[in-house]
Order: structure tokens, then sequence, then C-alpha cells
């Protein structure tokens, strides 16, 4: 085992094909302290961690080719700075020790020179502690690096073989008295170059895991299907929509089920994407009450929309914080405190949240432009904020509450607080939300994620079971609370203070949104029902006037029905031609307040009592009654009029 990474650096320098450098592979013992947890759960995740690397290594470009449907290997091609054979040296000796963010990798390149929390073109780092080689785990045990530095005449490959890290290993004792345990094997050569102004690295995944590729070519599903069909009983599980095809069992050449895809193979590459994310919306339109992409998908095609959402990219639509104003959704500011009330946020037309609160939050990466193309398909975030499918509930137009927060934690210890936490957060109400998978709300650190949307709101205990499937929300950190993620990257200690203090301000922030949806639906209710009582009132005079036209009579007498205050103006407007009567004397009332239905049917049986009077006066028969009798036989009338069943 070479005794430091320098030494098996100037062994790659001189090495070639013919005597390739023999080399082990050695894991700090901090990580394998907790890698029987289990990092990597699926290979979107496995993915992920491969763009990300290509990502800090300021890439502007990640082609993956998985050889879909039959996934025999899968190939990550990067245009990034690519890995010297110091670098290189230190991942090989060091998996779980990365020299991002330390003053190790302003030397080796990894970082910026003036900020070893930055790429070296300014991005800011979205890995974690160096443990990629653990996430093509997942895949194979058996893989190739071949990686190229901008003007290096040569190129280094290193062929490497994961070994089993479960057993039992003398840990033996190196300077320093740090512990390191041998995970595998790699042979490390270096080959000239041809084209040597070319950098970036490309990984080649070889004999892929046989359970990984079920997982990706979905065998589980299809097989639940097949033994469906061959006993004849009922079909409870239905093919996915859409699908990458399938090959024969036990014969991986052979096409078994052709691709079943939203796009031809003439559409580009953004086009496919599209048609995917139309994909989905076409599920809600077709009538679909839920869209969920366990049954719209198979395994691959979720495996793509999951990176679309875990790394950073563009919206396919259009960022949050850019939808114009002077459409169809309002938009709200959230206020910075438990009891605060979202305040309504007047845009101008065409005006943004952006550029109304001063956000920071890119659209994608703020440096360098940054795509991921998978098979042909680029990845776009598929976060649908337009179109989406109406209901008849009160409120049918969305909302979107925008807050951001910088809290410095005073006088409190960096080590306890963990230091300044800056943050820009969203949340959106529609009356669906496709699909359903994007119910809840997703943390990003440097505008990327590892865990998917928390469908509990980070715990939310409101019983708020309908509007919380009506939100989707994101809150992207620009600054702390990345010592709270946990080494899968899937996950949060719930502990940190900065998580702790996100999860006060998101359900603070929850609780302004439900207080001013309830607001508008309150509103938009009454002003329904005002509506429809004026439609209502509005045939009522139309009756009126039919009935008495036919009777010949021409003039359609005024009535008032005076409050109690108002009764000492009857004499006068009786000298002037209206019919006054007492209204407490014709319409039954109430001393508790009335909600606004019953308002509304108040105002409409004062409006049939006026009716009334009008058709009786037409046909003269109030004339011989005092006021007294008159008010008295309306409210007869009136009384049955009322009566409900």
């Amino acid at each position: 085992m070479p005794k430091s990474s320098q030494t098996l650096a100037e062994k790659i320098l001189l090495s070639e094909r013919r005597h390739p450098v023999d080399a082990f592979l050695t894991t700090d013992q901090r990580v394998l302290a907790r890698i029987t947890d289990g990092i990597y759960r699926q290979p979107s995740s496995a993915l992920r961690e491969l763009i990300s690397n290509a990502y800090d290594a300021d890439a502007s470009e990640v082609i993956i080719s998985t050889d879909a449907p039959r996934f025999n290997q899968i190939s990550v091609r990067d245009d990034g700075l690519g890995l010297s054979p110091e670098t290189l040296a230190h991942l090989v000796e060091h998996i779980g020790g990365s020299p991002k963010r330390t003053e190790e990798g302003k030397e080796l390149g990894v970082t910026a020179k003036q900020n070893e929390n930055l790429s070296p073109g300014g991005r800011q780092l979205i890995g974690k502690l160096g443990i990629g080689l653990f996430s093509v785990a997942q895949f194979t045990r058996h893989f190739l690096i071949i990686t190229k530095r901008s003007n290096d005449a040569y190129r280094t490959i290193a062929d490497i073989t994961l070994g089993y890290t479960g057993g039992q290993q003398k840990l033996p004792n190196l300077e320093g008295g740090r512990h390191d345990i041998e995970t595998g094997h790699a042979l490390i050569w270096r080959e000239p170059a041809s084209d040597k102004e070319s950098q970036g690295t490309e990984i080649k995944l070889l004999e892929l895991l046989p359970r990984t590729r079920a997982e990706l070519a979905s065998d589980d599903l299809w097989a639940r299907i097949d033994f469906e069909r061959s006993e004849g009983e009922i079909q409870a599980t239905t093919p996915p929509s859409w699908h990458i095809g399938r090959m024969k069992p036990k014969q991986n050449e052979v096409l078994a089920l052709q691709p079943q895809l939203p796009w031809t193979e003439e559409d580009d590459q953004r086009v496919r994407f599209e048609k995917l994310a139309r994909a989905v919306r076409g599920a809600a339109e077709s009538g679909s009450e839920v869209v969920d992409l366990d049954t719209l998908f198979d395994h691959y095609l979720q495996t793509l929309w999951t990176l679309s959402l875990s790394v950073p990219l563009e919206y396919i639509e259009v960022h949050p914080f850019d939808i114009p104003g002077g459409g169809e959704c309002l938009f709200y500011e959230l206020e910075n405190h438990s009891r605060g009330q979202a305040k309504l946020l007047k845009l101008k037309k065409e005006e943004t949240p952006r550029h109304a609160l001063k956000l920071k939050t890119p659209n994608g990466t703020s440096k360098k432009p940054f795509r991921v193309i998978v098979d042909g398909v680029q990845l776009f975030r598929p976060i649908l904020y337009s179109n989406l499918p109406k209901t008849k509930a009160a409120v049918r137009d969305p909302l979107l509450f925008i807050g951001h927060d910088t809290q410095k934690f005073a006088n409190k210890p960096e080590v306890l607080s963990g230091g300044t936490l800056e943050f820009e957060a969203y949340l959106f109400w529609a009356p669906r939300i496709i699909p359903k998978q994007h119910q809840g709300v997703i943390i990003r650190v440097g505008n990327a994620s590892g865990a998917l949307f928390d469908r509990t709101f980070m715990g939310y205990q409101v019983s708020e079971q309908t509007r919380t499937r009506q939100i989707t929300a994101e809150i992207f950190v620009r600054q702390g609370l990345d010592d709270a993620i946990n080494i899968d990257r899937e996950s949060f200690n719930y502990a940190h203070p900065h998580y702790q203090y996100l999860v006060k301000w998101l359900h603070s922030a929850l609780r302004q949104l439900a207080n001013r949806h309830k607001d508008i639906g309150k509103h938009t209710r009454s002003e329904k029902l005002a509506h429809e009582g004026k439609k209502t009132r509005e045939k009522v005079d139309d009756r009126v006037e039919s009935a008495l036209r036919a009777r010949g009579v021409e003039d359609i007498p005024d009535v008032v029905l005076l409050e109690a205050s108002r009764q000492s103006e009857a004499r006068q407007l009786r000298r002037q031609g209206t019919i006054a009567l007492r209204k407490e004397q014709i319409l039954p009332t109430s001393s508790v307040k009335l909600t606004v239905a019953q308002e509304q049917r108040q105002r409409l049986a004062e409006k049939k009592a006026v009716a009334i009077v009008q058709l009786l006066h037409g046909w003269g028969l109030l004339e011989s009654l005092s006021y007294d009798d008159q008010e008295k036989l309306v409210r007869g009338i009136i009384d049955i009029v009322l009566v409900e069943g």
C-alpha cells in the first residue's frame, strides 16, 4: 500500500498500459463507521452522485448512456475539469476523505483558490464527503474511470474493482494514528492523448449487478403482470402508460415489448422531455383524479424524473420566482415570525417576484450553464405551475406564497448554531398538484437535493389533509444547512439548529397560506352568492313586472321596508306615493350574526316581500286595509313562502 497519495501520483505519471500501477482503494474510518446503514437505495441515487461530481468539476454537460432497455452497461461522461493524477490518487486512497471544502482541495485544484466551498469556476459545491465510488457500488463492482485535464498530453485510466466492505479487517495504523481499510483494487495507467485541449471524465459501469438491471428494467412489474395473465386472475396490475420496452426474460438481446414513449425519434433532446412532462399533464386532463408516476411510468422513466428533481437544472416551463404578474396567479409575501400574515404582493403586468423581492436563487446555475442528457433526453426540473386542472372548489386560481430570510443566530457560538442560515422559498397552492409525488416540500442546498418531496411538510401536525395535498413547495438554501445533510444526502439531521429553524419557518408559512386561502375562499363564496342572489332578485322583478303587465298595470309602485331607525320617514314617503311598511313586522329577525349564505337568503326574502306587496297593490287588494293589516297579510304570506322542508 502506498505511504502517501503523492507517491501513488508519481507512479501514475510514469505508468503506461504495459506496466500499470497496482493500487488498493482505502477509506477513511469515519465513513465506514456509518456505511452499514446503507448509503444509496435506488439507481437514481447513484446516478445523482455521479452527476453531482461532474457539476462540482465545473462541467457544462453530462451525457449518460444506459443501454436501455438491456442495461448491460452504463456510461457517464462529462466535460468538466477532469482529474489530475494527484487528485485521482487522493480519490483512490481516501474514499470518504473528500478534499472539497478543505485547504487540500485548493492545492489539488478541486476548489476555488479563494473559497474552499466553491468549485474552481465559482459554483457552490454540492458533493458531500467524497463517497461517489460507493454510489457506483449500487450498479456494479467493476468500472473504469477515464479522465483528462486540459493541456495534459495524457489521459489517465483507472480500472477499479470494489471489494466487500462488510467483513472484518484489521485496521492498520498509519501516520498520525489514522486507520484506513482496503475497500477495493485499482489498476491505473496513462495513455497518450491526441486531443491535448480536451478535458473531462467518463465513468463506465461494467457488468451491472442483476438487481440493478432488474430495477431499471422494471422486471418485478412485468413479472407480476405475466403471472396475473398466465394464472387467469383478474388483472390487478395495470401496465404503465409509458415505458422503455422490455427484453425477453433470460434473452437480454431479444426485444419482447416495443417501447411506448411520449416522444418520437425525430424529436430533439429538449422536446423529448417536454413531451414527457406533457404526458403527466395529459394524464390529469384525461380524467384521472390522482396522477401517480408509479402507474404512469415504468422504473426507467421514473428514474429520469427523479434525476430531474435532484440536480441543478432549469425548470421545464419557468422558475416560480419568474412567473409574471397580470396572469391568473395571485402572489403573497410571507412574514418571518410565527404570528405573521402573508401580504398581497401587487405585481405590475409582466413584473416578477424575483424583481419585486430582489430574489437571488437562479434558474438552474448562476454561473456556467449545466445540462444533463440521458439516452438522448435533456432533463429539466419538471415542476408545473400553469394550465393545471381546476376543481369546483371556491378558490380556483393558483396562489404563490414567497418568503426569504437570513438568520444569524446572534449570541450563539457558531459551533452550536451552525453559523448563518440564508434561504429563499415558495409555497405554491393549486386545486390539484400533478403528479402526486410533487405534493410536499423539497429542500435544496446549492440548488440540488438528495431528498424528494416530503409530504409531511417536515412534520406539520395541523390537520390540513386536503390543503396540504394542494401545495408544492421548495426551500432554496443559499448559505448553511450543509452540515445537517446526512451521509446519504437523502435525509437530514433533524436536531441541527438550521433544520429546526426551517421547520418553524415552514410551519408558520403553512399557517399563513391556510389563513389567506380561507379568506380568499370566503370572499369568493360571498361574491358568488351575491351574484347568484342578484340574478334571483332580477328574476323576481321580471316575474312581478310580467304579472302586473298581464293585469294591465304599467306603473309598478315603489315599496320600502323600513328599519326601526327610519320609521319616522314613513309618513313623508307615503305622501310621495311610496308604500312604506315596517320591516320587523314583515320579516323574521335574528339576534345572532348571520353567515354569508344566511345574509343572502335574508336579502332574497326581503325582495320577495316587496314583490308580494307590489302584486297585491297591483290587484287592488291593499287599498281597503290599514297599514297594520297590510303588514300582517304580507307577513302571513311570506311565512308560508319561506317554509323549508
